[in-house]
């Protein structure tokens, strides 16, 4: 099969509800120059040129593993490269603002530990070693399309069949972390995922998690946690995920955040 081929895209902060730090104000306090495009969004694009190559084969069993290293703004083109299992992805100055590997086949993790727990009455200000509350919601073709549009997503497989982009997945990771803890501005920094199946759409998604560490970086408050993304019942997608779950400013800010935000 194809190695994937270099490939470009533009950049896109997308609707974003709770995560200010996608708002050019509340960025710029954090000492960015504007709002970031989330983490998310940037992996979201970072698949396709492995979706082009490899396909539902890679959707359904390979992997991808991103670091966000430096920060990425509204209508910035990049360029996706993978080689030798090397990924970057590179801004319009050469620098290189995402960095990690992916290939079209990845181990299977062990699933176990993961079970469904009851959400907390009110959401935590800081995360402890232990589980989430799950999350659950209703993946619709609609939901599907409307982040294909989003994002810029070229590739028509999801709508010929019904495939939940996995940007769209990482997502319900994220909204796992903001359904059980009181986020302010807060950064997405990497996600080591695992793709376990393919997400055919309409299906009830459901998010289970556990925290592994918690921590503090450059003077940011930091969460490593894991999470298994299921459809109708059948997983599809697990993921090592770490956040910036509470930005400093001020003193205790010892340097910027060079990550790209979720």
């Amino acid at each position: 099969m194809e190695a994937p081929a270099p490939h470009r895209f533009v950049a896109r902060v997308i609707e974003e509800a709770e995560n200010k730090i996608h708002e050019d104000g509340v960025a710029r306090r954090f000492g960015f120059s504007g709002a970031l495009v989330p983490g998310v969004e940037l992996f979201a694009r970072t698949t396709t040129p492995l979706m082009a190559a490899w396909g539902e084969e890679w959707l359904s069993g390979g992997r991808a593993d991103v670091r966000f290293r430096r920060p990425v703004y509204d209508g910035e083109e990049l360029l996706v490269d993978l080689t030798d299992g090397r990924l970057t992805v590179t801004g319009p100055d050469g620098e290189v603002r995402c960095l990690g590997s992916a290939d079209r086949t990845g181990d299977r993790p062990s699933l176990a530990g993961f079970a469904e727990a009851s959400a907390p009455a009110e959401r935590v200000a800081d995360p402890v070693p232990g589980p989430f509350g799950s999350v659950h919601e209703a993946g619709t073709v609609e939901e599907n399309e409307w982040y294909l549009d989003a994002v810029g997503e070229p590739l028509p497989l999801y709508r010929e069949n019904s495939w939940a982009h996995p940007g769209l997945l990482l997502r319900l990771v994220n909204r796992l972390l903001m359904h059980n803890v009181a986020l302010g501005p807060w950064i997405h920094t990497s996600s080591d995922c695992r793709f376990l199946g393919v997400a055919r759409l309409p299906a009830q998604m459901t998010v289970h998690g556990r925290v592994t560490d918690v921590g503090e970086r450059g003077g940011h408050e930091e969460v490593r946690y894991d999470a298994l993304v299921l459809a109708d019942a059948e997983p599809v997608l697990h993921v090592h995920h770490t956040a910036l779950y509470r930005l400093a400013t001020g003193d205790r800010a010892h340097r910027r955040p060079a990550a790209g935000p979720g």
